[in-house]
């Protein structure tokens, strides 16, 4: 049972990570798990894409994060950088993965 009866948005960490900083950096999964767990219906990934600080591969945060969406309670919302995601059209509006473009 939901504490809060569950959140409409949920921004979540979804940036660089390494199991050595993991106490300060929360892995795609937990991010995920999150999403799930405060009974999210949106999840917009914050804190990520913007440069490379971790030895996996730039685009891994984004694919892993998509992988561990399936199947949830919630959407996951993946706009690019600077592309607007518009709240009420939230279960509607699709993003095309635009990080697998990226070098």
């Amino acid at each position: 049972m939901l504490k809060f009866g569950g959140f409409e948005l949920m921004l979540g960490e979804n940036g660089q990570y390494n199991m050595a900083w993991h106490a300060i950096h929360m892995l795609p999964e937990e991010t995920a798990q999150a999403a799930s767990d405060v009974g999210a219906k949106l999840l917009l990934p914050a804190h990520g894409g913007k440069f490379t600080l971790s030895r996996h591969p730039w685009q891994e945060p984004y694919r892993e994060l998509t992988r561990f969406s399936q199947g949830r309670g919630y959407k996951l919302l993946t706009p690019e950088i600077g592309e607007a995601a518009y709240l009420d059209r939230g279960n509607t509006q699709n993003f095309a993965s635009w990080w697998e473009n990226m070098k």
